[in-house]
């Protein structure tokens, strides 16, 4: 039973390192599993859409708010 234990460790560490060339870490081995961390990292498009979608309009409204005078009617 010892070899096949080892079997199964042979295979779960096969796909270990599998994970761990697409940069996750190995944190911690217990006889159960194996616990894989990774960062998350900003993805170029998201910050791309953030732009387009949140920020530009910000801009835009700016713009044509400020270019537009104010007026305040004070009634006698």
């Amino acid at each position: 039973m010892a070899g096949t234990e080892e079997e199964k460790r042979e295979k779960a560490l096969a796909e270990v390192k599998m994970y761990q060339a697409n940069d996750w870490d190995l944190k911690e081995e217990t006889p159960e599993y194996f616990l894989l961390t990774r960062e998350r990292k900003a993805n170029g498009w998201l910050v791309f859409l953030g732009l387009i979608f949140y920020i530009i309009p910000g801009i835009v409204y700016y713009a044509v708010v400020k270019s537009t005078p104010e007026k305040k009617k004070i009634i006698k």
